[in-house]
């Protein structure tokens, strides 16, 4: 028995030490493969560039900044990330039935970062509003928001942003004799946002158009448009969530005589070009394709537009698919995005037309992070 027991106490012993040596051997491996694999120059599915490995010096060390700046060079350079970043969310959701990963929801109907209503925010954001439009005389000015899809998401319940508190929010700090208030909750459901990104469908948003038309007193006329295909896309958060999600379709909608003119911020001149940029929806972001994504200024006009009516649209993203469409209602749409345009430079850009409409538009991101607009 002796001899058995000191035989099992040495097995044991080698398994501990194989055990050990190949644990060091993979933990040690994947950095070092790291090292001699070229790194990815844009994790695509996160669609942002790789952290770059930090500089070492007695000073980083020190500081405990090469250690904090590693971390993230590693994870972000390790072979294998995506596998195992969906082997991580694969645990998260169906092993331990989270219900997000790092603030992330994925649901059948939908996946998105929802967040609840950050009061402080939104007040902030009304007051930012007020300031803009206290800067212009004799308009029109009509302000709404665009609620996140969680509030429309019944499977279960998520922190979203909660529209009624916001509204109420908003009015109270926007007098009602010089700004009008456009209900826009009721006007969208979860079938018009796309599964796997935060934006809406342009295709499926003919309740917004309806409702600010009939606010402003305009009618967004869709005769004589063309519906085109763009193709399959993966949203932003198909590649956060890191599971299978599916693709969402894309399609836009043409109008004849509409025009675009953005402004160069190398330049600062305005340049033509087309209002949807078919080739940038096979860049980072497919949802690009509308007036070339991200832009301080942009000019729509249209030259069939039945009236005279100029429309101010300040705005974030989303209105990059909406103001081709109410721009079949005006002669002119002036975007204006206060997250790269400071307001008080508007006067060396736009010159405003009294008598027009004004409309700032945020979603509910925007507003929960209303220190973003310069304003």
């Amino acid at each position: 028995m002796k001899g058995g027991g000191f035989t099992d106490k040495k097995t044991t012993g080698l398994r501990r030490k194989l055990t050990a040596a190949v644990f060091v051997m993979i933990i040690g491996f994947f950095p070092l493969l790291g090292f001699v694999t070229e790194p990815p120059a844009i994790l695509t599915s996160e669609r942002r560039a790789p952290a770059k490995l930090p500089v070492f010096s007695a000073k980083t060390v020190i500081s405990g900044e090469f250690a904090d700046k590693f971390e993230s060079y590693a994870a972000d350079n390790i072979p294998l990330r995506e596998r195992l970043r969906t082997l991580r969310a694969a645990a998260v959701f169906g092993v331990f039935m989270q219900t997000d990963k790092d603030g992330l929801y994925f649901t059948p109907e939908g996946a998105g970062k929802f967040a609840a209503l950050d009061s402080a925010s939104v007040e902030l954001a009304a007051d930012k509003i007020k300031r803009v439009a206290d800067g212009l005389s004799d308009m029109n000015v009509y302000y709404s928001f665009i609620p996140d899809k969680s509030i429309y998401i019944k499977a279960r319940r998520f922190p979203g942003f909660d529209p009624a508190e916001a509204e109420r929010i908003m009015t109270s700090r926007l007098s009602s004799d010089e700004f009008t208030f456009i209900p826009l909750t009721n006007a969208l459901g979860i079938g018009d946002y796309y599964k796997t990104d935060l934006h809406w469908d342009q295709t499926k948003i003919s309740g917004v158009t309806s409702a600010l038309g009939a606010a402003m007193g305009v009618e967004v006329d869709m005769s004589g448009c063309t519906t085109l295909y763009a193709g399959e896309f993966f949203g932003v958060y198909a590649g956060q969530v890191a599971l299978p999600t599916g693709s969402d379709s894309m399609y836009y909608i043409s109008f004849p005589g509409l025009t675009a003119e953005y402004l160069n911020e190398k330049t600062l001149a305005a340049e033509s070009a087309p209002v949807y940029d078919v080739e940038g929806f096979s860049g980072v972001d497919p949802y690009d394709i509308f007036l070339r994504g991200a832009q301080p200024l942009v000019v729509l006009e249209n030259k069939n537009a039945a009236t005279e009516r100029e429309l101010y649209l300040f705005r974030d993203s989303f209105s990059s698919s909406l103001a081709p469409l109410l721009a079949s209602a005006y002669s002119k749409v002036v975007l204006i995005d206060l997250r790269y345009l400071d307001s008080r430079l508007l006067d060396q850009y736009i010159e405003f037309v009294p008598g027009s409409d004004v409309l700032f538009l945020f979603s509910s991101q925007i507003l929960n992070n209303s220190s973003v607009l310069r304003a």
